[in-house]
């Protein structure tokens, strides 16, 4: 069983699959690991051997931020833009898509949400 920042990894998945489990990595990431490490695509959880196990949790323990420190780092990036008065924390405040989304023919849940009417009645 191989426990990696609280989360436990999949014992039948391979490794590159196994990764993304961890919040801050993904699929890119994973492989780059692997690769790194020279494990083969096919090599799973459950086949790593112990020094093999140590090798991958101090790598991605050293090189990578995951899971609680990633998740506070965003939401903290999410607060200064709220707070600095920025059009981008002026979407979040209000619940609208940040990243240029278009909002005229979509996305009417979130302005549901804002104006308070509920998303299955008033349709």
């Amino acid at each position: 069983m191989l426990l990696i920042f609280g989360v436990t990894l999949p014992q039948d998945k391979k490794v590159i699959y196994a990764l993304p489990k961890l919040y801050g990595i993904g699929q890119a990431s994973a492989q780059k690991i692997c690769r790194e490490l020279s494990f083969s695509p096919e090599l799973k959880i459950k086949d790593l051997i112990e020094e093999q196990q140590i090798l991958l949790a101090k790598k991605v323990k050293e090189e990578y931020r995951l899971e609680d420190n990633l998740r506070e780092e965003v939401k903290a990036n999410v607060r200064r833009y709220m707070s600095n008065g920025s059009i981008r924390g002026f979407r979040h405040r209000n619940h609208l898509p940040v990243r240029g989304q278009r909002t005229h023919s979509n996305g009417e849940t979130p302005r549901r949400i804002i104006h308070g009417i509920h998303p299955r009645k008033n349709k």
